[in-house]
């Protein structure tokens, strides 16, 4: 994968998420863009909890007080676990067999 393709892909994950965040109700956009960078929609979900998870990992400031770690912990699993359970909620409608096409 180039570095071109490589930045059209975290650009393309940056965008599905504020959809998803001013929106949890939204399906999983899927265009011919998608398509060419993701493979199918099952890669991109794979891609999406990746990133959601490397940005979980890498807010957490282990060297922090206990107290301020845990408030940091408390507020990062909360939005992490908000945008897996839309990615569930996805997942099991594509399942169903309705795919939504944007």
């Amino acid at each position: 994968m180039t570095w071109s393709e490589t930045k059209q892909r975290w650009r393309v994950m940056r965008e599905i998420e504020e959809l998803l965040v001013a929106d949890p109700t939204a399906d999983l956009p899927w265009t011919e863009e998608h398509a060419e960078l993701f493979g199918d929609r099952d890669h991109l979900v794979t891609a999406l909890r990746y990133r959601w998870q490397l940005t979980r990992d890498a807010q957490l400031d282990t060297y922090s007080s206990e107290p301020a770690w845990d408030e940091q912990h408390g507020r990062v699993e909360r939005r992490t676990r908000e945008l897996l359970s839309i990615l569930d909620r996805l997942a099991a409608r594509d399942q169903g067999g309705e795919r939504a096409v944007a």
